[in-house]
């Protein structure tokens, strides 16, 4: 980790002590292994601590974390396998933020726990429509999107935008989810006809897409602290595991193939770890391409090095019962929260054509 100042200490034992008092690993292996799990119980829990309301200043009821400390909590929280869905607490905040006062409302009530907002936009390719007053279409997939009850949607069409509420229940609206191997799901919101007379405008315009880019930009280092966090944890319980099992009556670790192959995954974890705390410096108008680099690199980076750290275990790294099997599931699905490496990649691309012909 990143050398702490006391303050920092303070964000990261509180994190740390709040998911162990909910059961640490052995919670997160219950709900893994059910289907479109949500532990309303650690989010109540989370929603005390102040942490729903970390992004958000303290004048509109947040605790005014800034962005190096918000990763810091969110770093801990991979080490943790934190299952809730906290990065998208933490973007739908900063959306509603955006919004001043008529967003207000809602924002209490998502910093309080008592309402799970969750930010969708349109499918790249394919917007939202309106037909005689209707909106149809389909937004993009979001990670966990199951545990919802408002949905924040961002409707643009041409050179206008807009963020309107969308409760789950409303009239003309499906969730559609696919369950992912750590428990969660991928889900969309699919609108067939959906009465747009039935929807509240929090912002529109350039404070509407200003809002929700911060959002954007604030998930992608977010999933990316979550990763930096959990390919960590792996690597140290993987060299524990080899300074602990012996072969030929050494232990394993001494063998000079495995430490290089230990060390090679160090420097992956410390460079990612790296452009993503330089990512979190990046000013506004280099704060996207950067957050896109920095989850792109997360990605790709915490594949390769849980799976060589199930490799290095043996047999038993394989196995479910062993817990690196817990870390392995949860890699798989937050490598592709917020977009996996290849399409930050191509988004990444696409910003830098975009702000080069500005």
């Amino acid at each position: 980790m990143l050398k702490l100042k006391d303050t920092d200490r303070h964000v990261v034992d509180s994190i740390t002590d709040l998911l162990e008092s909910a059961g640490g690993l052995d919670r997160v292996r219950r709900l893994q292994a059910g289907p479109k799990s949500f532990d309303r119980a650690a989010w109540a829990k989370l929603a005390q601590h102040g942490w729903l309301g970390a992004a958000v200043p303290e004048a509109q009821g947040g605790v005014g974390l800034g962005t190096r400390e918000l990763l810091l909590l969110l770093e801990e929280a991979g080490r943790r396998l934190m299952p809730e869905p906290l990065v998208l607490a933490l973007a739908a905040s900063r959306v509603l933020a955006g919004c001043g006062e008529t967003g207000a409302a809602l924002l209490a009530e998502l910093i309080g726990g008592q309402t799970m907002v969750v930010p969708v936009e349109s499918e790249a390719g394919a917007a939202l429509t309106e037909r005689g007053g209707s909106l149809d279409g389909v937004t993009a997939y979001v990670s966990d999107g199951h545990a919802g009850d408002v949905f924040l949607v961002l409707i643009e069409d041409g050179h206008a935008a807009a963020i309107v509420t969308v409760p789950r229940d409303t009239p003309g609206v499906t969730l559609e989810s696919e369950d992912t191997v750590d428990g969660g799901t991928i889900t969309r919101l699919r609108f067939r006809g959906m009465k747009i007379s039935d929807l509240r405008v929090l912002a529109m315009g350039s404070q509407a897409t200003a809002a929700f880019h911060a959002a954007r930009d604030l998930s992608l280092l977010g999933y990316s602290a979550l990763l930096v966090g959990l390919m960590d944890e792996a690597l140290a319980m993987t060299v524990q595991y080899l300074k602990d099992r012996k072969q030929f009556g050494v232990p394993i670790g001494s063998f000079q193939a495995l430490q290089h192959r230990a060390a090679s995954l160090y420097v992956i974890i410390k460079s990612s770890r790296a452009l993503l705390y330089e990512a979190a410096r990046a000013g506004a108008e280099r704060r996207r391409i950067a957050a896109l680099a920095a989850k792109s690199y997360a990605s790709e980076s915490a594949m390769t090095t849980v799976k060589e750290c199930v490799a290095l275990h043996g047999a038993i790294g394989y196995t479910a019962e062993y817990k690196m099997s817990l870390y392995f599931r949860r890699a798989m699905a937050l490598a592709v929260a917020g977009g996996d490496a290849v399409a930050c990649r191509k988004r990444l691309h696409a910003e830098r054509e975009r702000s080069q012909g500005n």
